[in-house]
């Protein structure tokens, strides 16, 4: 049997449209998009949600994940969610981390990947801990509940590290109304980058967006391309062929 840790008081530490099962299972289950949290909890799943930003989201993801040492398995699925791109954000978090200075993931699609309250050693943390299985657009309960099975009987058992906590920076009541604009997208409001700065990040994001999508109609383009040749070569071919067996079998009924 493999060891397990207790489980620290108040788990999970921070709030959220979640679902949560047996503390002590491997499993934690990010639904993006999509709301199916009671069904996986009810697949053996310790934690199930969505996860809707990729600031302030993964902020909460990764405190709750690395505060439960008994979670080894991270399952991404349900709709990827347009513009945040929170699912591939995941991905690149894990990937690749984070910047030191600006605390952007590095390599995410997203409009505005920043998680300005976690520390590099907790991102480090999250992908030492966790081992992450991507099922992005996957909505079919029956598929997430298998791997969540798989994933169970693969358990390798608690990390070997106690709790790591991280303390979330809160609101302040007397804020203003552009410091609540910035913490919706997942900034404090001690944040070190400027709004303009903030503005072309978004931007230079949305530029790298389009030109992914532009590739990607390319390819489909290029093959529907090539498919149309294809067929039309090979009718052409088939009319040569055609005709020519009438040819000879109208010399041969000459003959």
């Amino acid at each position: 049997m493999v060891e397990k840790k207790d489980v620290i008081d108040g788990w999970p530490l921070e709030t959220g449209d979640y679902a949560v099962g047996d503390a002590q299972c491997p499993v934690a289950v990010v639904t993006l998009g999509s709301k199916m949290n009671e069904e996986i909890v009810e697949a053996g799943a310790a934690i199930a949600g969505p996860l809707h930003t990729e600031n302030l989201g993964i902020e909460k993801l990764v405190t709750n994940t690395i505060s439960n040492p008994n979670l080894r398995f991270l399952i991404i699925c349900g709709s990827e969610v347009q513009g945040h791109i929170t699912g591939k954000t995941l991905e690149a978090l894990y990937e690749n981390g984070i910047d030191p200075d600006t605390k952007s993931i590095i390599g995410s699609p997203g409009a505005i990947p920043f998680v300005e309250n976690l520390t590099v050693e907790a991102v480090e943390r999250f992908q030492k801990q966790m081992s992450i299985i991507s099922m992005i657009n996957n909505e079919n309960i029956s598929d997430i509940s298998e791997k969540i099975k798989e994933c169970i009987a693969n358990d390798p058992g608690a990390y070997d590290d106690d709790a790591m906590i991280i303390h979330l920076n809160e609101k302040e009541e007397d804020e203003t109304e552009e410091e609540t604009e910035y913490d919706q997208l997942g900034m404090t409001s001690n944040a070190t980058m400027d709004k303009s700065s903030l503005y072309l990040t978004g931007i230079e994001t949305r530029i790298r967006l389009m030109q992914s999508e532009i590739k990607e109609i390319g390819s489909i383009e290029k093959f529907n391309n090539g498919y149309y040749s294809g067929k039309i070569e090979g009718i052409v071919i088939g009319f040569i062929i055609t005709l020519i067996f009438m040819l000879l079998t109208f010399w041969s009924l000459r003959l």
